[in-house]
């Protein structure tokens, strides 16, 4: 579902009574700060770090994340600040990283009438723009982002029926994705047992890729998957117990022009 027109100012105004009522039933996205392992899912090894502060500001919340990744041939960092509306429509989003000493901007703002994004980028000397359908449900997805994770566990507390994923690579690509819950699994957080549920998140419905994300009732994220580009996402002081045997998405594979492992990288 597109986002009616109006200017966002108007839309964050509005957003109570224009969410649907199985969104407005949501709890209010988590705020505080919380620490993330990056492990490579093969050998379980800790590869580098990342961190999400998520605060309610006038109008919705502001989410700010950062990341380092370093491996023995290749490195990764980036830094993002996404501002959302209350329904966690996104109002603008800055992101940078650094890929192999290289630097790269994406910024992406909501448009006048509330309809569309206006995206620009600056990678390797050049600068892009695009413009692309701003909808509801909508995350944008840097690799390795504990922020655009934990704004999927908020989405699969309600399992919308549409959703879509903007991937910062390329002009910016806008693909569909579908949640499926999945059974609930086993963890220990901080020496305590406990119960969380899990939700594959199936991103574009053809060559998919998945996230899988473990989550408390509250919409806390504790875990984040991607088995395809074999990393997790774990939160500090969080162990899952009896990770659940992951089954590829129907005619699974990258994302066009997709490469294993991060960046997701404008060409």
């Amino acid at each position: 579902m597109r986002l009616p027109l109006f200017p966002w100012f108007a839309a964050c105004a509005l957003a109570l009574t224009a969410a649907s009522p199985t969104l407005a039933q949501a709890p209010g996205l988590p705020q505080g700060s919380a620490d993330f392992r990056l492990v490579t899912a093969n050998d379980g090894k800790d590869v580098g770090s990342a961190n999400v502060t998520i605060t309610a500001v006038l109008g919705g919340y502001q989410a700010v994340s950062h990341g380092h990744l370093q491996m023995a041939k290749f490195t990764y960092d980036f830094n993002n600040s996404n501002r959302l509306d209350p329904n966690l429509n996104i109002v603008h989003d800055d992101l940078t990283g650094t890929v192999k000493g290289a630097q790269v901007t994406f910024h992406m703002a909501s448009d006048s009438t509330g309809r569309q994004f206006n995206i620009n980028i600056d990678a390797q000397g050049k600068t892009t723009t695009n413009t692309i359908d701003r909808h509801q449900n909508n995350v944008l997805l840097p690799d390795l982002d504990p922020a655009a994770c934990v704004e999927m566990a908020h989405f699969a507390l309600t399992h919308p029926p549409t959703a879509w994923i903007v991937i910062p690579k390329q002009n910016g690509l806008l693909v569909p994705a579908d949640y499926v819950p999945d059974a609930d699994a086993g963890g220990i957080f901080h020496g305590q047992p406990l119960t969380v549920h899990h939700t594959s998140i199936i991103v574009s419905a053809q060559n998919g890729i998945s996230v899988e994300v473990y989550y408390t009732s509250e919409g806390q994220l504790l875990e984040a998957d991607l088995p395809e580009q074999n990393f997790y996402v774990i939160r500090d002081g969080f162990v899952l117990k009896d990770r659940p045997h992951y089954t590829p998405p129907h005619e699974s594979a990258p994302p066009p022009d997709a490469q294993q492992g991060p960046p997701q990288q404008p060409q």
